[in-house]
């Protein structure tokens, strides 16, 4: 029982759910633990008539009583006050994290494209000069060279682009979109997806990038042959499980990881991290849709 307490307190999200509360986790908890330890009971003693079945009954009679309270009954007024600091960290963890992203795309900017684009420039110049000096063959290697340079500053814009919001999710999809990182990626990917229709921008946008940062840490972290990525909606949730068979470890607390939580939790979703040693790792993420 002190495993359970001790669980759902490290794991709010297990409880944090509509028509569900600590006390009646809890309290579901206990009830398991109880019949099964009668059950064993009822085997040492040589079975006989099966009299656990009374006690389930009775305890299951009042785990059912608090569950139709609590699906019932108004949030208190602590609840609320739960509710309202969760949003508010989450929502201040999400703006942190799209301040950093700015950051770092001037950054990019900066370093990389715009680099190339003054290289490039340069260059052409440096070529205008030569066809007024008359030395076509040095102008050729001038061009050669600017175009060379305009292609990888193309290239890494896309790159950026892909990161801000990539066309392909907004043109086909979140599956299509999930299914182009598989093909980039050097492992092998399999890819499920189960949606009847398409989530709202924002949900798809999360589930991406939540995708994209999975493989990645695969690929550079755990050494990973192949990933499985899950997709699908239950109900008003969409859910997606991404996982590798690698070294397993992961740091949950990790930069990319913190990043995708403050991502998922500013839309009131979870993010979950198992990484045992030796693996696998397993990146569970739950985005409502309603």
């Amino acid at each position: 029982m002190h495993a359970w307490v001790a669980l759902l307190r490290r794991r709010p999200e297990i409880w944090r759910r509509r028509h569900l509360n600590f006390a009646l986790a809890l309290e579901g908890g206990i009830w398991v633990a109880l019949t099964l330890f009668n059950i064993g009971i009822w085997a040492a003693g040589g079975a006989g008539s099966f009299w656990p079945v009374w006690a389930a009954l009775v305890f299951g009679s009042a785990v059912a009583v608090h569950a139709t309270v609590v699906s019932f009954r108004s949030p208190s007024h602590q609840e609320l006050s739960e509710r309202i600091d969760v949003l508010t960290t989450t929502r201040a963890g999400a703006v942190d994290a799209q301040e950093e992203k700015l950051r770092r795309i001037e950054r990019d900017l900066h370093d990389g494209a715009q680099a190339r684009l003054v290289a490039l420039g340069m260059s052409l110049g440096m070529a205008e000069q030569k066809f007024d000096a008359a030395e076509p063959g040095e102008a050729r290697e001038l061009l050669a060279e600017a175009r060379v340079g305009a292609e990888q500053a193309l290239r890494e814009l896309r790159d950026l682009a892909r990161g801000i919001h990539p066309p392909v999710l907004a043109d086909r999809g979140l599956e299509a979109a999930v299914r182009s990182l598989a093909d980039l990626s050097p492992m092998q990917v399999n890819v499920s997806v189960d949606l009847a229709e398409r989530p709202t921008a924002a949900v798809e946008s999360a589930a991406y990038f939540v995708s994209a940062e999975g493989l990645a840490n695969a690929a550079k972290h755990a050494d990973a042959e192949s990933v499985q990525i899950r997709i699908a909606r239950r109900g008003s949730v969409l859910r997606m499980d991404i996982i590798d068979d690698g070294a397993g470890g992961a740091d949950p607390e990790g930069g990319g990881l913190r990043g995708l939580r403050g991502r998922v939790e500013a839309l009131d979703g979870t993010l979950r991290v198992v990484s045992p040693p030796g693996g696998p790792t397993i990146l569970t993420a739950e985005l409502p849709c309603a």
